[in-house]
């Protein structure tokens, strides 16, 4: 028996052309969404399967790991196909699914059009309509360096009694962000305190509470210290897969075709800043109005298919992962401004260069940082500097303020000298220097003054505590800055899938796991349930086996009208297929119904014995057939 850790193309690849045909099924009809029923024979015909050798393959594929259940309180039980094997069936069954983003290589930006040489026919202008933001990953840094800040007296953030942040905060925190209504307004979130926060704002708390980097308790919200300083040793390629994960698993509307989008989007791109021709107005949406009208906010329905990729593209724009386009004939284009391979679970992050953590510190006290500078570097600046903008590149200042407030927890005047020596690539002006020398005296000063005005009743360590709540031993920081990466475990999703070597390790932080509260409302519960491991015999479904002719499905023979009218009930029982002769033609048939009694004919779908032609119902009569055969599944007998 298979595990779903080793589970990938090769294990695929070992699976009977009916268990490829069962899995390629249920997964462009579910992807990874739970389902409780089998199809119906009807369904199944269209693929030239009998009932019966589906369930079996279901079962077999049950047994290999490649289908997952659970079981809800009342005993109902729910299918689905683990998502970490999204992605290598994202590939498999691409032709099966229909491809909604498609790599386009004849495309050049609009504004560079004028001085290409090649023809308009050659290429397509692309004009961008939504710009990728500076990325989520820092932002979030940014973010949490605040809440430090704002929450260190009072150990964390004051809540509301209805257990909000306080409206003046929200505020704050809604203007500080680069993050904007807009870019989350047409995927309809549902979620908590709808009246207190913008969904922008309700995003960033979210992703922080879903990551487990802050928490709720009584009556105040903090930063978590053991998981920011665990956080604060991941690479930026860690931390975009951790935050893309919480964002793909609970703001994109849980519906198969939505999730089959998402999924092409990521794995049918090669490479970052290459342009993706987005079909998504060339799909089937039948059936998919009333799925999106159940999303509902605030009592209107949901939008239309198209609109909610839009939507979903306008999403990683804003989360800066990528850009979205339109041609001059009004398609749709995205591209990715990160590697897509980092998303995806098996993908390698890059081995870190000390040579990209060189920062900047000019006369004026501003720090130019560089994208690429590593978090553990841009954490430091976001505690002990002001940040004044972030783009491609971002700009820190040093002030007074912030050099005594980054004291109090811990990283002194000396410690942050030595940290700008470190990776100031020019070097640090002298005068820098001895601005930050004063400040962190007279911070100093302001430290040992509270000091000798503390209550007599209130230890002086509990002070400390209070005043350096987000870390005992802050100071250890700088220090720590170049330390190892954890160890890297074997990764637990699929791997070896174009260009993906079979065997790639990454680490498994685990920071983001179902079931944290947050405030979104998220469309899946399968983590609520208990898992199921018991699977049904495949000889179950064939009750009375042992009790029939043995010839009757290991020869092909001629029956009296009276017995072929029992094996053919029999095969209508079991919804197995029925193996006709007619002349020198073999038909198999997956029978419906008999009509009629001694002169009875029989309905159902016929399919050829070479199986390439599609399944079409027809009637049969007994004087029709030479020889007739009950055909059982492989597997199946016992």
């Amino acid at each position: 028996m298979h595990t779903q850790s080793n589970l990938d193309v090769n294990s695929f690849k070992e699976l009977s052309c009916v268990e490829r045909t069962v899995l390629g099924v249920v997964f462009c009809k579910y992807a990874g969404q739970p389902f409780s029923n089998m199809m119906t024979p009807a369904e199944w015909a269209t693929e030239g399967l009998s009932r019966a050798e589906a369930v079996t393959a279901f079962i077999a594929l049950r047994h290999k790991g490649w289908i997952r259940a659970v079981r809800k309180s009342w005993g109902e039980r729910l299918y689905y196909i683990p998502d970490s094997l999204l992605s290598l069936l994202t590939i498999q069954y691409a032709a099966r699914v229909g491809q909604f983003a498609q790599q386009k290589e004849n495309v050049i930006p609009d504004e560079t059009t004028q001085n290409n040489s090649k023809s308009i026919n050659e290429v397509r202008k692309v004009k961008i309509v939504r710009e990728g933001k500076p990325h989520i990953a820092a932002e979030l840094l940014h973010v949490l360096a605040w809440m430090i800040r704002e929450g260190r007296a009072q150990g964390g953030l004051p809540l509301t009694s209805k257990g909000t942040i306080h409206k003046k905060m929200v505020q704050r925190l809604s203007r500080m962000t680069v993050l904007g209504p807009e870019d989350f307004a047409e995927l309809n979130i549902r979620y908590n305190h709808a009246d207190v926060y913008p969904v922008h704002v309700a995003i960033i708390i979210d992703v922080l509470l879903s990551l487990g980097l802050i928490e709720k308790s009584h009556n105040r919200m903090y930063v978590s210290p053991d998981r920011l300083d665990h956080w604060l040793t991941l690479s930026w390629s860690s931390m975009h897969r951790e935050i893309y994960c919480v964002c793909m698993d609970r703001y994109g509307m849980a519906k198969p075709k939505l999730q089959h989008f998402r999924h092409q989007l990521m794995m049918f791109a090669s490479r970052e800043n290459e342009w993706l021709s987005i079909t998504a107005e060339t799909l089937d949406n039948d059936g998919l109005e009333e799925a999106f009208e159940s999303r509902e906010s605030g009592g209107s329905s949901g939008s239309s298919f198209l609109t909610h990729i839009r939507g979903w593209l306008n999403v990683l724009a804003g989360l800066g992962y990528g850009e979205v386009g339109e041609s001059t004939e009004g398609n749709l284009f995205y591209r990715w401004q990160i590697e897509p391979e980092i998303l995806l679970n098996f993908a390698n992050d890059e081995a870190e260069n000390p040579g990209k953590n060189m920062i900047f510190v000019q006369p004026d006290f501003e720090i130019m940082v560089p994208p690429d500078v590593n978090p553990q570097v841009r954490w430091n600046l976001e505690m002990g500097t002001e940040l004044i903008s972030r783009d491609r590149m971002s700009i820190y200042r040093m002030t007074k303020e912030r050099i005594i407030a980054a004291s109090e927890i811990g990283i002194t005047a000396d410690v942050m000298i030595n940290f700008l020596r470190r990776y100031a690539g020019s070097g640090v002006p002298e005068h820098v220097k001895l601005a930050i020398q004063q400040w962190g005296q007279e911070a100093e000063r302001l430290r040992m003054d509270a000091g000798q005005n503390v209550d007599q009743d209130e230890p002086m360590d509990k002070v400390k505590k209070r005043d350096t709540w987000i870390y005992e031993s802050r100071t250890e920081l700088p220090e720590e800055l170049n330390g190892t990466e954890s160890e890297a475990i074997p990764d637990e999703s699929i791997v070896g899938v174009n260009g993906f070597n079979v065997g790639l390790e990454v680490q498994k932080e685990l920071f983001y796991m179902r079931g944290r509260e947050g405030l979104i409302q998220g469309d899946t519960k399968l983590h609520t349930y208990e898992q199921d491991h018991s699977i049904t015999e495949q000889s179950g479904l064939f009750p009375g086996y042992g009790e029939i002719p043995e010839m009757w499905h290991n020869e092909w023979r001629g029956y009296h009208v009276s017995t072929a009218r029992q094996i053919a009930t029999k095969a209508i029982e079991w919804q197995t297929k029925l193996g006709l002769k007619l002349d020198s033609n073999i038909v198999y048939v997956i029978p419906d119904q008999i009509h009629g009694h001694e002169d009875w004919t029989l309905t159902g779908w016929s399919i050829s014995d070479s199986g390439t032609d599609p399944a079409e119902c027809c009637t049969f009569s007994p004087n029709e057939w030479n020889q007739i055969r009950l055909i059982i599944p492989d597997h199946a007998q016992t």
